[in-house]
């Protein structure tokens, strides 16, 4: 098998080599090759780092700028020209299999494969991209953008041999918009990690990378690490390490973020000593995630946040951290329970004072415990293993027969 996978992304993420390069390596079977076409605002920018992981796994890897302005013209004609490369890339390198991650690479390769008639399709419905449009970046559900894409996703579920999704929720959801009595194609995957490097450290480990940030043991360490933005509720973190702080003087927040600029302010009782932003870099992440006490997960509940699968999370439970998460995104209210995490559903002051109590009074006299259940967990439903064995099940679904 010959697959390409084809992404269309915004700057600065580095997904295709914390996560899909891993998972393709585990679940390559001999004699397959695989490609990799990535549509970026900064393709000349972050070619170097993605082809140089890229080279490592013995993947092949392009990166394409795509046009910016005016936004809906730039789209369509990128979608438009896509088609005719990636059909010009397909015939070019014989692959056999075309894996479109999400609704524009998916209506480029719905096009393309109009004219390669012998070539599977393999969509990765990765989130619902026009929902998420309509929650957060203004899109109006009548609009002519939403319905477009809701359109051209229906029609990309209908046509694919192979459909993959990150939760249950997001399978359901698609099989009600395309209409289909039979689901046996759209196979639910995981966000999996590599449990060799997220894994529980030592308490040596854990206490030498506290002396990193001048913290004890003793101290009660909440971490954050991931994106920040409107949908992270930032102030709500804020607000939740404040009520920690009423009761613990003597707790710390970190958030590892690769936009520490983003973090303007905070609020007056988390001053330098209670507060640490950092830009780690991914090698350096599971040493502090394995010596807190706690990992945050807001987010907006909302209907596009039923298809998300945090990667965050699993990290965090890989690395025996419990998890305080909203309720209402993707599997998350069925994957964690009391052993393993708190679930929250609205980020007001009352509800994160109770979850600060539940902390406190829960969690950390009860840490090792704790820790043994999210690493339980976490290698239960997190870990590349678990992954690469769900990527192998839909592969093999458009794997070409011999």
């Amino acid at each position: 098998m010959k697959l390409l996978f084809i992404t269309w992304d915004g700057p600065g993420t580095n997904y295709h080599e914390s996560v899909f390069m891993p998972i393709f390596a585990g679940c390559r079977r001999p004699g397959d090759e695989i490609h990799m076409i990535q549509y970026c605002w900064d393709a000349a920018k972050r070619t170097a780092s993605v082809r140089d992981a890229a080279k490592r796994f013995g993947f092949k890897y392009t990166a394409r700028r795509t046009w910016r302005k005016p936004v809906s013209l730039a789209t369509m004609g990128m979608i438009m020209r896509g088609a005719i490369t990636l059909a010009n890339y397909v015939r070019r390198n014989e692959i056999t299999v075309v894996m479109p991650r999400s609704s524009i690479p998916g209506a480029m390769c719905l096009l393309a494969i109009a004219m390669l008639p012998t070539c599977r399709l393999l969509y990765d419905a990765d989130g619902l991209m026009a929902d998420e449009r309509a929650d957060f970046a203004g899109w109006k559900r009548d609009g002519l953008q939403y319905r477009l894409f809701r359109w051209i996703d229906n029609l990309i579920v209908k046509r694919a041999d192979a459909v993959i999704t990150r939760t249950r929720r997001a399978k359901a959801i698609l099989m009600q918009r395309a209409q289909l009595s039979d689901g046996r194609n759209i196979v639910v995957v995981s966000n999996g990690k590599d449990s060799n490097l997220f894994r529980e450290f030592s308490p040596a480990e854990r206490a030498a990378t506290r002396r990193k940030l001048g913290l004890s043991d003793a101290v009660p360490l909440i971490i954050y690490s991931g994106s920040l933005g409107t949908h992270y509720h930032l102030e709500a973190m804020f607000a939740f390490v404040t009520a920690v702080l009423r009761r613990r003087p003597d707790a710390h927040f970190l958030i590892m973020t690769g936009t520490p600029e983003m973090v303007t302010s905070a609020p007056s009782g988390l001053t330098p000593a209670r507060l640490t932003v950092l830009r780690v870099s991914p090698d350096e992440v599971p040493s502090y995630l394995a010596t807190g006490d706690l990992g945050l997960a807001f987010r907006t509940s909302s209907i596009s946040q039923q298809a998300v699968a945090p990667i965050k999370v699993g990290e965090y439970l890989l690395c025996g951290l419990p998890v305080l998460s909203s309720s209402g995104i993707g599997d998350l209210d069925e994957q964690l329970d009391s052993t393993t995490g708190c679930l929250i559903g609205e980020l007001n002051n009352p509800a994160l004072d109770e979850a600060a109590d539940w902390f406190i009074d829960e969690v950390l006299p009860a840490r090792d415990q704790y820790r043994n259940s999210c690493r339980a967990k976490g290698e239960g439903h997190f870990n590349l293993e678990h992954s690469a064995m769900q990527y192998r099940a839909a592969l093999d679904i458009v794997r070409p027969r011999r």
